[in-house]
């Protein structure tokens, strides 16, 4: 990344022009093609020299001393800039090619400074790159349940939603619990085991990826309740495959949640701060949180939560805006459509009494509210069951 020279009101080498004269107008004598994003010379004139850009993007390497290469200022050219006398510059192309204008004030011819060490325009390349994200399924299981994986070409991404799943990887063992996960290797031969009784949901994103530092695999991360979000965004967007940015949207999170556990920012359920207030808020809402997930069928509504954690209405609601990125009524209704997904599957409660047991006030209700937080009806996903 350069910074610009029209974002240099002036420097020691080279002057702003705020007023350039219009590129049509210029003498086509005066135009420079440049092909080369290198150079391993300097140019220098005894007088001063305007520059002024004109297609394409150009860079200017500009020194006072050729030899000292901690010394070159570079900067993408824009408009008009007057050099200073005796100043080295030259201009590479960052684009296929470029031109500039290039004037001096008297006839004068430059002088050619070579260096030993050829200066070249720098790119910006991203070094974690998501090639391909293959599969984001959701999954229900209960103990006892035990599989295994061998022979893997890609990466998978294993989240715990709910439950406790253990991973044995090359002999040794990895417990995740709730919001934890972990990142599997290609090749990396591996055994899924839940022994705990219960449900475990979890969620797993197969994908192919370069860049990923292998320090990052045989290691369990806790998400924060940001990264939480972030992929209960990805869990929608994948029922959403006809949105207009489908794929952007689920790729630009994905490795948002990459790249924070590669700069470790996920190891803590929340930033470590030094506010007393930030962490007694943060405990409050987890505390909350924890709550509702052990008491969803009890039916709470928003006024339940303000009686039992004695709290005014507009609190609650700021503490799910700052720590969910949603409100108190749509955070609870989303935890009983997940316990729905799990009633349906894993007992013989019909969809009435499952609608009922989740407080919803009707069969009807409850299917709308179903379908569109999971694109489907509730006897759809039901039918999708069955083998």
């Amino acid at each position: 990344m350069y910074t610009k020279t029209t974002a240099m009101a002036t420097t020691n080498l080279f002057e702003q022009l705020t007023v350039s004269q219009d590129v049509r107008q210029k003498p086509r004598n005066r135009m420079m093609t440049i092909q080369k994003n290198y150079s391993d010379t300097f140019f220098q004139f005894k007088k001063p020299v305007t520059l002024t850009a004109n297609s394409g993007i150009a860079l200017l390497v500009v020194t006072d001393d050729p030899y000292n290469p901690e010394s070159y200022q570079e900067y993408i050219l824009q408009g008009s800039i007057t050099l200073a006398s005796n100043v080295y510059f030259n201009t590479l192309t960052v684009t296929k090619q470029c031109s500039i204008f290039l004037e001096p004030q008297q006839v004068d011819d430059p002088i050619l400074i070579s260096v030993p060490k050829r200066f070249k325009v720098k790119y910006s390349d991203a070094v974690v790159q998501v090639n391909q994200i293959f599969s984001v399924l959701y999954q229900v299981k209960t103990a006892p349940f035990v599989t295994q994986f061998q022979d893997r070409d890609y990466f998978e991404l294993i989240i715990v939603d709910q439950g406790e799943m253990n991973h044995r990887v090359n002999g040794k063992d990895f417990m995740l619990g709730q919001h934890e996960c972990m990142v599997l290797f290609p090749n990396q031969n591996f055994t899924q085991e839940i022994k705990t009784d219960g449900v475990t949901t979890y969620l797993t994103i197969m994908f192919d990826a370069t860049g990923l530092d292998e320090v990052m695999s045989n290691r369990v991360y806790h998400l924060s309740n940001k990264h939480a979000n972030l992929i209960e965004k990805i869990v929608k967007l994948s029922t959403q495959p006809n949105s207009r940015y489908y794929s952007d949207e689920i790729y630009l999170n994905f490795k948002n949640i990459l790249l924070s556990l590669i700069q470790g920012q996920a190891d803590n359920i929340e930033e470590a701060t030094t506010s007393m207030r930030e962490n007694y808020e943060n405990e409050l809402f987890q505390a909350i949180v924890d709550y509702l997930h052990q008491n969803v069928e009890e039916q709470n509504q928003v006024n339940d939560l303000v009686d039992h954690f004695a709290l005014s209405r507009s609190t609650l609601q700021m503490l799910f805006k700052k720590y969910a990125n949603t409100s108190p009524k749509a955070y609870i209704n989303q935890l009983r459509l997940k316990r729905s997904k799990i009633l349906i599957r894993d007992s013989k409660m019909s969809l009435s009494e499952i609608a009922n047991e989740l407080g919803y006030g009707s069969i009807q209700y409850f299917s709308r509210a179903f379908s569109r937080e999971f694109g489907m009806s509730p006897s759809s996903y039901a039918k999708s069951l069955v083998k």
